[in-house]
């Protein structure tokens, strides 16, 4: 019945467009998370202002996260060098459960 009505009253057949799923539906706008298009850099200047500011946030919070997780390495008497895994994916979770070890007092070697 609500195929036959809309198609009688304008003499062709309505085009669903509901789709289903996390990125569209009618409670969720459809968007596309990668375009193939080429690629245009924005002209705005809140664009640019935005970007500056986490630029600068990046560079404020990275380096001391990464200064961080090596202490806490050191203290389990782990070499810095693991903090490196944070920049793969997986590296992440295993860095943080590195950093959940307890201290040992072998890690004092790396104190100054």
């Amino acid at each position: 019945m609500q195929i036959l009505i809309p198609t009688l009253i304008t003499g062709r057949t309505p085009v669903s467009t509901l789709t289903v799923g996390p990125f569209g539906s009618w409670l969720f706008a459809p968007f596309g998370l990668f375009s193939t298009g080429p690629a245009v850099a924005s002209d705005s200047p809140v664009v640019a202002v935005f970007l500056l500011f986490a630029g600068i946030w990046l560079v404020a919070t990275v380096i001391p996260g990464f200064t961080i997780a090596i202490r806490r390495l050191h203290d389990s008497n782990l070499s810095g060098g693991w903090a490196l895994l944070a920049v793969i994916p997986p590296g992440g979770l295993v860095l943080l459960l590195l950093a959940t070890r307890r201290s040992r007092p072998e890690g004092a070697r790396f104190d100054l």
